[in-house]
């Protein structure tokens, strides 16, 4: 069976991302789905402490589990808003724990420092009509997922719902798991 990892961005229990999420997964009951809050999951930032640059692993222990649950993953999908023109603190701050795998590769030769490729795909809301936030928090994680073994191959992006006038585009939404699944 796939393994589909969720990432949510938002500290909203019942904001624009959990509502896509929720339109999101039902395209995925094929798979094992792992869901996980980066503002629940709470990460410690990275301290470039260099632990990683000679062992497995970080030398902080707070995300074993989820990064256990990313290496296993075939799919990765990452639902976040637009805050200050990039990602909310926790999920920048996660991103930044993905340090041990470039120490990985870079350091200690791990070439992919992940043995398992993964489909990864962003889907990012905005208070604003902020396309060119979206653009660079896409191809952030472009560069990032080029060093561990995937590939962001699907992006949706809804602007406006700070105002209130954004609508889910259910042909964005085909077109972003099409794109996803491959």
């Amino acid at each position: 069976m796939k393994k589909f990892l969720i990432v949510n961005g938002s500290p909203r229990e019942d904001g624009v991302s959990a509502e896509l999420i929720k339109q999101v997964k039902p395209y995925f009951i094929d798979c094992e789905i792992k869901e996980y809050s980066t503002y629940n999951l709470a990460p410690a930032p990275c301290t470039d402490c260099k632990y990683c640059e000679y062992h497995n692993g970080c030398s902080n222990r707070d995300m074993d589990i989820f990064f256990m649950d990313f290496e296993e993953a075939d799919y990765i999908a990452f639902f976040t808003p637009v805050y200050n023109n990039f990602f909310p603190a926790p999920l920048k701050a996660t991103i930044d724990r993905f340090q041990r795998y470039y120490s990985a590769r870079f350091k200690r030769g791990a070439n992919p420092p992940i043995a398992k490729h993964k489909r990864v795909g962003v889907v990012i809301a905005a208070g604003s009509n902020a396309r060119t936030a979206s653009d660079y928090m896409t191809n952030t994680l472009k560069q990032a997922f080029s060093v561990l073994n995937g590939e962001v191959t699907a992006r949706y992006f809804i602007p406006n719902t700070d105002i209130g006038k954004y609508t889910f585009n259910n042909i964005e939404l085909q077109k972003f798991i099409h794109q996803l699944r491959g």
